[in-house]
């Protein structure tokens, strides 16, 4: 029988606010593994620093990568759990500010990272073939954070998929990590780490899902660990250059598009 891969997705844990329905904090036991499909997580606001308070955790669904019929690389009820560790790097691949993280349920960058590097988290028993995908994503929004993104347009996407091989050895100096990196914005922009493979661009068929959306609290991706928003304006190239004499009022530094208003929504709401 030919040995096939499985997929696993990721199910971030839930953190104790008032705004939400939640089960208790730690929730890595099997009946929390075991929910419905489709019950899914969704993105806290985005102007809410994290509390560090919970672990990046991976979620198996036993689905098997490349299309195998049979997901047959692990015994004994194929992948289990697991904890991914992040961290950004510059251009040297030397850490920025803090080194590997497990903080997890919501992370708001400070400064647009630039590239991030993943792994799986130290003392993990990882079975044979089983993958874990986490994702890069890269938008144009029509404002500075998440309230005033209005419209996003998908830019640049990336995706690894963490295995065995990604687990800290006993010489973890001498390991190389994955890299996720995808293009920095030149206006207005959102970039989000999630744990999963699908690509939130607004598409239809396998593999798609919906672009993130404000004012209609489209609140993707799903199974979100850390998100950047910011940005400037888009500025006109030439509108410094224009000539008031011709009757025309233009200002440098005004956006071809006025940014949206906040919606009158609340924070954030269960799937």
């Amino acid at each position: 029988m030919t040995e096939a891969s499985e997929v696993t997705r990721v199910a971030l844990p839930r953190l104790a606010f008032p705004t939400r329905r939640l089960p208790p904090l730690l929730a890595f036991t099997t009946s929390h593994i075991l929910e419905p499909p489709g019950h899914i997580l969704t993105r806290l606001s985005r102007s809410r620093t994290s509390a560090a308070i919970a672990a990046t955790a991976f979620i198996a669904t036993a689905t098997p990568l490349f299309g195998a019929a049979t997901a047959s690389a692990t015994p004994a009820g194929g992948c289990q759990t697991a904890t991914v560790q992040y961290r950004l790097v510059d251009s040297a691949g030397k850490p920025v500010d803090a080194d590997w993280t497990s903080q997890g349920g919501f992370h708001q960058w400070s400064a647009a990272p630039g590239t991030v590097e993943v792994r799986l988290a130290p003392g993990q028993t990882v079975g044979e073939g089983c993958k874990y995908p986490v994702s890069l994503a890269e938008y144009t929004t029509e404002g500075p954070n998440w309230y005033t993104s209005g419209l996003q347009t998908l830019v640049d996407h990336a995706t690894v998929y963490l295995s065995a091989k990604d687990l800290p050895g006993a010489d973890e100096a001498k390991q190389t990590w994955q890299k996720l990196t995808v293009k920095a914005p030149d206006c207005y922009g959102q970039i989000d780490l999630y744990g999963d493979d699908v690509v939130y661009d607004g598409g239809s068929g396998e593999g798609h899902g919906p672009a993130p959306y404000q004012p209609d609290n489209v609140v993707t991706p799903y199974h979100l660990i850390a998100a950047w928003n910011g940005g400037r304006q888009v500025v006109h190239p030439r509108a410094a250059e224009l000539p008031h004499a011709a009757g025309l009022s233009v200002h440098a530094g005004q956006p071809e598009q006025p940014a949206r208003q906040p919606a009158a929504r609340g924070r954030d709401h269960s799937p």
